[in-house]
């Protein structure tokens, strides 16, 4: 694939990734007062996941079907964010590029265990005993993956105008706001947001870039 497909191909990935993000919350805003279906976001004591799964299997795996949606568009998402990256700073490049596939590949775990219990409860199979603690882990390791990611992609990123300045501090922004989120659980919710509206500026930016300047190969070899 040629530089100028990868940052379209990209651009329309990370629109995808926008309207997957807009399912999911429509989907938990279909949800009964009270029901869960991710426990850790913030986190909830373990019967209150498991009823709601139990309750709600189908509601659960409509959630999930968009979330795997979600985690294969972001991940295309940031290769075209290395591509650009890769002009200024290759090194930076393949660690976000690394992070970036770390942060989906836990994401893609953390969720194989939702779909899974979703999968059996709506086969008759009723959910006792999840691994939380294991789901818990992933999670934040997932979470951390990510910020490395946007970290490792915003420091470098060329800042050509206002909305790359816009978009660079939103990268690093990200980041900063989910170690808070550590110390202060009840923010944890808000890192949604994020994607919400970072999805569509990549859209933009990516799909602009594409035809102002040559991306750099996919070697991240950096060019003159």
């Amino acid at each position: 694939m040629s530089p100028v497909n990868t940052l379209r191909a990209a651009a329309v990935a990370a629109l995808v990734a926008t309207a997957a993000v807009l399912v999911m919350g429509f989907t938990l805003r279909a949800a009964e007062p009270g029901l869960r279906i991710q426990p850790s976001v913030p986190a909830v004591p373990a019967e209150v996941f498991v009823r709601a799964t139990n309750a709600a299997p189908e509601l659960a795996l409509r959630f999930f079907a968009a979330d795997s949606l979600f985690i294969l568009s972001y991940l295309m998402v940031f290769v075209g964010l290395a591509a650009v990256v890769a002009q200024h700073s290759p090194g930076f490049a393949r660690l976000g590029l690394a992070a970036g596939t770390a942060a989906a590949a836990l994401d893609a775990i953390e969720n194989a265990f939702f779909i899974n219990y979703a999968s059996l409860a709506s086969a008759g199979v009723p959910l006792s005993d999840p691994a939380l603690p294991l789901i818990f882990n992933l999670g934040n390791l997932k979470w951390m993956a990510a910020f490395a990611a946007l970290y490792a992609f915003g420091l470098p990123w060329p800042r050509e105008g206002a909305l790359d300045w816009v978009l660079s501090g939103l990268m690093l922004l990200f980041p900063l706001f989910g170690v808070i989120g550590v110390a202060q659980p009840d923010l944890i919710e808000a890192r949604g947001f994020f994607f919400l509206v970072g999805m569509p500026l990549f859209a933009w930016t990516l799909w602009r870039r594409s035809g102002q300047k040559p991306a750099a190969s996919m070697g991240f070899a950096k060019t003159s």
